[in-house]
């Protein structure tokens, strides 16, 4: 008999822990889907005005207004340290000074 009352206690503190556990994910979750809904909020707030529209238009899209440019600057020396290219140029055969020469 004491062995029942004792194996029933035991399965309630087992169910007891497994719901504390089971409460603090729940408030993880929550916490996080809070901190989700106020950067939602802030990005929508931001988007609802037409500067803001507008900035994400440019940023997202690389869109520009009428009459406007848009300037691309490459640095040749940083896309060849990325390819492992060389930067010195190989040196030109016979054939291509010879070719050089007449002008072709």
């Amino acid at each position: 008999m004491t062995v029942l009352i004792v194996r029933g206690a035991w399965n309630i503190h087992e169910k007891a822990l497994l719901a504390e556990d089971r409460l603090d994910q729940a408030k993880a979750e929550l916490a996080d889907l809070q901190s989700q809904k106020t950067s939602l909020s802030a990005s929508i707030d931001h988007l609802s005005t037409p500067a803001g529209m507008e900035a994400e238009l440019r940023e997202k899209y690389h869109a520009v207004k009428e009459g406007e440019s848009v300037a691309v600057i490459i640095d040749p020396d940083a896309d060849n340290a990325t390819s492992g290219q060389s930067t010195t140029t190989p040196p030109i055969s016979w054939w291509g000074k010879l070719l050089r020469m007449i002008g072709l």
